[in-house]
């Protein structure tokens, strides 16, 4: 609906009803976006590394991890993700995941999702509650390599999902 204010209910679209009247087009769907991002993440390390998913996301479905913008050549690194740290719980990238294929920072390489998360539905049932920005409780998962580059390496991750948290 249009507010008496003139502008679309806040997470609905505008469309044109007829010739000059513009209407409530409903609410916008859920869509595939960045979900959460890491940059520079440590590439020599085989230490936990959370990614946090901003405030207010909730609940979502990932649909894939990206990891591009290699500082140098991944030769060596092989590492996962996980829901819990010190690669608890069921493997959402298995610990096999090699990164040699990023040789520069132009390219880009998708995980592998591991059948878990490719089916679940990620939310405080099976991801960790962790202190965030601004003394908030945010969902929490874990990078964490098996091999380390070996030598100083960087590269930035990006989660990809859809928002499944219900509006507030």
């Amino acid at each position: 609906m249009i507010i008496q204010t003139g502008s679309v209910t806040p997470g609905h679209l505008a469309t044109w009803q007829a010739s000059g009247v513009v209407g409530d087009g409903g609410p916008i769907l859920a869509s595939n976006k960045v979900l959460a991002s890491v940059f520079s993440a440590n590439f020599n390390s085989a230490g936990d590394q959370p990614i946090l998913l901003p405030f207010p996301i909730k609940a979502f479905q990932l649909t894939g991890i990206v990891v591009t913008n290699a500082s140098v050549s991944m030769t060596t690194a092989v590492g996962g993700f996980y829901p819990a740290a010190a690669k608890a719980g069921s493997a959402i990238v298995a610990a096999g995941q090699v990164y040699s294929a990023l040789t520069g920072r132009d390219l880009l390489l998708q995980a592998t999702l591991t059948a878990f998360a490719s089916t679940a539905r990620f939310s405080s049932n099976n991801l960790p509650l962790v202190l965030g920005p601004n003394s908030q409780n945010v969902l929490a998962m874990y990078f964490s390599l098996t091999t380390a580059q070996g030598a100083g390496a960087a590269a930035d991750i990006y989660l990809l999902g859809i928002d499944l948290s219900a509006p507030s």
